[in-house]
């Protein structure tokens, strides 16, 4: 069954997401001073969330499968079907335009060197591996840890009974963190020993832990944890400072605030509020029928979510550049700025509807032909 509570929850991810980078957009293309303020950069929370919703998705949907090869391989295939092919469009779309550009098909400004470095940068962003930039399309670093978090629940799925899964991701958080605590992480996950122990697989367990919490029947607080995660998520995001740290880190004088903004602070602050207001929306909607509540555009912008998350940064770009030199660009002409942010935010969501109906959606079909194909008729692992 599709969670119309959680397509909503992406649905608001992908949207913090855009609006953060609108800020960026607004504050570079236009003149004076943007409408959507710096305190909208916190809207790269919707990571956090994202993150928290993937290791919620892959327990509930797979979390008590069977041991072994076939359902292991069953599993990374599906991930890989579904992370892949939208990736490749808009990360070779991005490619493209820095080739027409300035002549090669990576950002001159972020590779330096020649073609070697810039040919491995490219390799290394196709296939959604670490390394000291990020890749050809920015937003991909945070599929780099998905990639991560998929191929170790796989291994789980390969080598762990269902009844001893919860134990194994126990365990591997616990790597995790010691390994981040150690200093085997860095502010971003450079190689493959940084992205193993970097802070915010943490979110991966956390919403892995909801969804058994869900699936053992931990319900009945639920109304208290959605309030509780609610009003914490609007408490972190109004004080959050992804530089400095902000008001709840403040008081403990770390020598690099930064540093931990990027790693443990966002994984924590975020990470466990985001936990708890799925666990409580979830229950909320299995016991009680809260998801006949959620207005169905919220929903389908969550199934736009991925192609949201992955075209808007073009889509802002090139509206910027099509919009400002059409209508102007005067200081203090307020309504400049809000075209802009209007009609950007809303080509970026007719784009990824457009996106999802006509590439992602044939895609999925694909996939669920050749994995009866691969597989047999086996039980759904991706929603």
């Amino acid at each position: 069954m599709k969670l119309r509570t959680v397509q909503m929850l992406r649905a608001i991810a992908a949207l913090a997401v855009l609006v953060c980078h609108l800020h960026s957009i607004e504050s570079t293309k236009a003149v004076g001073t943007p409408l959507i303020s710096e305190f909208w950069i916190n809207g790269a929370a919707g990571v956090d969330l994202f993150f928290v919703i993937s290791g919620f998705i892959m327990v509930w949907v797979a979390g008590e499968g069977p041991l072994g090869p076939k359902a292991a391989s069953q599993f990374l295939f599906a991930r890989i079907a579904r992370i892949y092919p939208l990736w490749w469009l808009f990360a070779g779309a991005m490619a493209l335009y820095f080739f027409a550009t300035y002549g090669q098909a990576w950002d001159p400004e972020r590779i330096g060197g020649g073609l070697d470095e810039g040919v491995t940068h490219l390799v290394k962003s196709v296939f959604l591996l670490p390394q000291a930039e990020h890749p050809v399309l920015g937003v991909g670093w945070t599929l780099v840890h998905e990639m991560y978090f998929y191929v170790v629940f796989a291994l789980m799925v390969l080598l762990v009974p269902a009844k001893h899964r919860l134990l194994a991701l126990l365990v591997w958080g616990i790597v995790v963190a010691s390994g981040a605590v150690a200093g085997l992480s860095d502010k971003t996950a450079k190689n493959f020993v940084e992205l193993a122990f970097y802070p915010m697989s943490i979110q991966f367990l956390l919403g892995a832990l909801t969804a058994y919490a869900v699936k053992a029947g931990w319900r009945k607080l639920a109304p208290f944890t959605a309030v509780l995660g609610l009003v914490s998520l609007i408490v972190v995001f109004v004080t959050f400072n992804f530089k400095t740290g902000g008001a709840l880190v403040a008081p403990f004088e770390l020598a690099d605030p930064g540093a931990f903004t990027l790693g443990w602070g966002r994984t924590l602050m975020f990470g466990i509020p985001a936990a708890l207001l799925l666990h409580g929306l979830v229950c909320l909607e299995l016991d009680k029928g809260l998801g006949r509540y959620i207005p169905t555009l919220a929903v389908r912008i969550g199934d736009w979510s991925y192609a949201l998350y992955l075209c808007h940064i073009l889509v802002l770009s090139a509206v910027a550049r099509i919009y400002f030199p059409l209508v102007g660009n005067v200081e203090g002409r307020v309504l400049d700025n809000l075209g802009f942010i209007l009609v950007a935010a809303t080509a970026s969501i007719l784009v990824s509807w457009m996106t999802y109906e006509l590439f992602e959606k044939p895609v999925i079909g694909w996939y669920r032909k050749a994995r009866t194909r691969l597989f047999g008729e086996t039980r759904p692992t991706s929603t």
